[in-house]
């Protein structure tokens, strides 16, 4: 895979703002003492694609318009039967602190204190087409040994690399699509057509 120059988007514990840390650090430590971690970390991947799935409902959590009461409604019905009672208290939690605008904040921040703890890497993987189960597999295995850690991989199609694939892993992005060999190429290219001209 070849190196394309570092980029720092992935969120560290020390690039997490502060309130988001302290809540996801209370999150953490009360499913840490109620042995709970393994569910409300799932209910953590359940709350971040609600959040990332549906505009409306960033917008409402983040309006100073629209009343306690009816975000406190919404999130009631989103949450029942759908995570623990740990994770539903708290998501309740932020809204009776006025905080519930900051609840993917917060899930970022947990999810990253959650890989610190396991010592999980992030890679973010995007494809021209999905990946079958069986490549997606022996990607992950060549990520691991590559990085010496357990790797989370999150899959994205983006048929705009014509082939190939990018994937970044914390703060590098190995670039093997075709789409980043056709611009190199094309670089190539019109640099020797300058050089020629001269």
């Amino acid at each position: 895979m070849g190196n394309a120059p570092p980029t720092s988007d992935a969120l560290r514990p020390t690039d997490m703002d502060p309130v988001a840390r302290r809540y996801a650090q209370a999150l953490t430590e009360e499913a840490q003492a109620t042995d709970q971690l393994e569910a409300v970390d799932a209910d953590v991947a359940v709350l971040t694609d609600a959040l990332a799935g549906s505009r409306e409902l960033r917008q409402l959590l983040g309006s100073p318009v629209v009343s306690r009461a009816k975000k406190e409604a919404v999130l009631t019905r989103l949450l029942d039967g759908h995570v623990g009672d740990l994770t539903a208290r708290f998501v309740h939690l932020l809204v009776s602190k006025q905080r519930e605008g900051d609840l993917a904040d917060v899930l970022a921040a947990y999810s990253a204190l959650r890989d610190e703890r396991t010592g999980t890497v992030e890679a973010r993987v995007h494809t021209a087409k999905p990946l079958s189960a069986d490549e997606a597999e022996r990607l992950k295995a060549a990520l691991e040994a590559q990085a010496g850690a357990a790797v989370r991989m999150d899959l994205v199609v983006d048929p705009s690399l014509i082939g190939g694939m990018v994937v970044r892993v914390g703060d590098v992005v190995y670039d093997q699509s075709v789409k980043h060999q056709l611009e190199t190429l094309r670089g190539q290219l019109i640099e020797r057509a300058a050089v020629s001209l001269n």
